[in-house]
């Protein structure tokens, strides 16, 4: 996911107090780093300073120009100028000013008094449960303190060990195993992985606990973490801590995290390997259960599995570097880390279920408004753990209806087809990788607004109501064990491309490929009614959803994705002399980006954005292809409809934390993108001397005669 949308996600609130409120904790930062960063951002942009080359960097708070530019100078900012002069200051993005249209949606359903079968009223249940903040806020954490007290009360690891395997303990706060695909078995297994308390490691990896020798790059990584750490801040005040001893707690936390994150890779970290090196990790990465316990005898891995209802796997999948580190820091020296984070991991995973006022007092400051008790609610029901999966089904059938999703599928095979025309012209590959890539394609699996297989049934779900004796916290454990017993359902049976739905929230508002299930995931929570409409044109269309399902597919065969197979097997689809070439394209585009200069002295990462910034461009590309076939094609209205979807305004003080994604910055996403096509020359009468001309000779295209 985009970290400019997993920080909007958060609230403004959090990643505006970041740097004054855990300066230090991301394990690296200090507070006079921090403070001189956010505050050079911030003096640069009051005095209009960061202009790019050669665009403005519009995207910046009270950094844009003071007149409207034309389109043929910055198409971005000439779009998109009112949306980011009416959110200055604010941190936002065009596409999640629609998010609440899903909440209340789905609030709407769960209170239509007309809508009643089974499946419905288990989620009323917990969803009334939640919805009465005066019984939560009069339980507080009474429900989960005896659970830590427990682990405060562990002397040894040996006890330790004991306390996390025991019955009675329904928490596994320091692995997880996700229901995953053999890619060569064709078969679903577990993926074990690390169940980090301040990042994601499914989706960030091992991003954030790296060291890099970019001085800029490492701020915008310490200030990342340190918008992580707020979250346990919260946590924590919530409790009723005093801010210096949990800061203390979240800095012990983040060095524990980061001596074992470091062995586990994130997606980036392939760019800067030898092409192949990605397939041969996957190639290792399996084991059964004695071998996958071997590398682990410290941790008492084969019991955490089986509590979880993963230890029948036929075989699992893990980062060998990782569960051997992880395995060494399981020593008694280290007994109460260990305990910190164990207590750290069990109040965040029940976050949505506690009293919400030190949260809201957050949101308030930031500017958002306090959760009601309806919104409450929502949060605790849209968890993976509780009824994330039924949510997003609401919304798909309930809101978006059969059209939406047989038109998404109709747009996502026709970039297909067009995508093969392409590869099939493309002129620096071999025939044999074009049929690699073909295959890829014509085996690529479209989850669109549901998972292949369909979403997880709650018709055997038994809750029980307050009124019978049943609380938020009594029923949060039966769903979280209800999900268990449905993955391991699914393991050691066909394999299920869609089996990474099962442990995210289909409401997010997020699109992605997943190169070892060599599928497209369009969730429900990205389709609102600015990204689309049964009664959107195709101009519309294409500029928007188009060019992200088309930037999604081309993942397939980008620099990673072009590792593994049309199975998900490590097999990469690029071979022989094609490499060379493969490699020398998309370094051309990295060596493009790496000359733009996005703040004075500070210019863009061209490595760390090259595999997203060459899905951007392939997909303008083919989605410009499908363009050229519609009946009334508009240009004008295509680039206008790709501007406004990426329009997103940051405060200065977040600047550092985004200029450190791996996506480019979205006014670069937009004009980079235009300006190597020639039909936005040809709309908006581009010439030498423009702000966006580029010439013939320097443009570049991925793909097809041309390339």
């Amino acid at each position: 996911m985009n970290l400019a949308k997993r920080i909007t996600a958060c609230t403004a609130a959090f990643a505006l107090v970041l740097a004054m409120t855990l300066s230090g904790c991301g394990g690296g930062a200090t507070a006079a780093s921090s403070s001189s960063s956010a505050a050079t951002t911030s003096s640069a942009a009051q005095n209009l300073e960061l202009y790019g080359k050669p665009w403005v960097t519009s995207v910046l708070s009270d950094n844009l120009p003071p007149a409207v530019p034309e389109a043929k100078d910055d198409l971005y900012t000439h779009f998109d100028y009112d949306y980011l002069k009416s959110h200055n200051g604010q941190l936002a993005t065009s596409t999640t000013d629609f998010e609440p249209e899903i909440q209340d949606a789905v609030i709407g359903v769960i209170k239509d008094g007309s809508k009643s079968d089974h499946e419905l009223e288990q989620l009323r249940i917990f969803y009334n449960q939640a919805a009465d903040l005066d019984t939560v806020v009069a339980t507080g954490f009474s429900d989960i303190q005896p659970y830590l007290d427990r682990i405060d009360a562990v002397a040894s690891i040996d006890e330790m060990n004991a306390l996390l395997t025991s019955d009675d303990f329904p928490f596994t706060p320091f692995i997880t195993g996700r229901v995953h695909i053999d890619g060569e078995k064709d078969i679903n297994i577990v993926s074990v992985i690390p169940d980090f308390v301040i990042c994601n490691a499914e989706t960030d990896g091992g991003t954030y606990y790296q060291d890099y020798d970019d001085p800029n790059y490492q701020n915008g990584i310490d200030l990342t973490l340190e918008n992580y750490c707020a979250f346990t801040l919260i946590d924590y005040l919530s409790m009723g801590m005093d801010r210096e001893s949990a800061v203390l707690i979240i800095r012990e936390i983040a060095a524990f995290e980061k001596e074992h994150g470091k062995h586990l890779e994130g997606n980036t970290t392939y760019l800067k390997k030898d092409f192949g090196e990605l397939s041969q990790a996957v190639k290792e990465s399996h084991y059964d259960i004695d071998g996958i316990c071997a590398l682990c005898p410290n941790f008492p891995l084969k019991e955490t599995l089986a509590k979880c209802g993963k230890a029948n796997s036929p075989e699992y999948s893990v980062t060998r570097e990782w569960i051997e580190a992880f395995n060494a820091l399981w020593t008694q020296e280290n007994l109460h880390a260990i305990k910190e984070v164990a207590k750290a991991n069990i109040v965040a995973e029940t976050r949505a279920l506690h009293d919400p006022s030190v949260m809201n007092q957050m949101r308030i400051l930031g500017g958002d408004e306090a959760l009601s008790s309806d919104a409450f609610a929502y949060t605790a029901c849209n968890d993976t753990n509780t009824f994330a999966q039924m949510l997003g089904k609401i919304y798909a059938e309930e809101k978006l209806g059969p059209k939406a999703k047989a038109r998404l599928q109709g747009l996502s095979e026709q970039i297909i087809a067009e995508y093969k025309e392409l590869i099939g012209e493309t002129s620096w590959m071999s025939e044999e990788s074009k049929r690699n890539v073909t295959e890829k394609l014509d085996n690529m699996t479209l989850n669109i607004l549901e998972p292949e297989g369909g979403y997880f049934s709650f018709d055997s779900l038994e809750l029980v109501p307050s009124d019978k004796g049943g609380s938020l916290f009594s029923n949060y454990l039966k769903l979280k064990q209800y999900r268990y017993d449905c993955e391991s359902k699914l393991i050691g049976q066909p394999a299920i491309r869609a089996t990474i739905w099962f442990s995210i929230t289909p409401t997010m508002m997020n699109a992605f490929y997943s190169a070892e299930e060599n599928s497209i995931n369009i969730f429900p929570g990205y389709v609102t009614s600015f990204t689309y409409g049964d009664d959107m044109d195709d101009n519309d269309l294409l500029g928007g959803m188009g060019w992200v399902i088309a930037h999604e597919i081309s993942h397939g065969f980008d620099y990673q994705g072009a590792q593994l197979d049309a199975f998900g097997a490590p097999n990469p689809v690029v071979s022989g002399d094609d490499i060379d070439k493969f490699v020398t394209k998309c370094s051309a585009l990295a060596r493009y980006y790496q000359g733009i200069e996005m703040a004075p002295g500070m210019t863009v990462d061209g490595s760390a954005v090259a595999a997203e910034a060459a899905a951007d461009l392939s997909g303008m590309q083919v989605t410009l292809e499908v363009l050229e076939g519609v009946d009334k094609a508009d240009y004008t209205r295509f680039f206008e409809r790709a501007s406004l979807l990426w329009a997103q305004t940051i405060p200065a003080e977040v600047f550092p934390l985004l200029a450190a994604d791996n996506h480019p910055l979205n006014n670069l996403r937009v004009n980079v993108n235009a300006q190597m096509f020639q039909p936005f020359y040809d709309a908006f009468g581009v010439s030498s001397g423009d702000g966006m001309w580029l010439s013939p000779d320097e443009r570049i295209v991925m793909w097809g005669p041309e390339a």
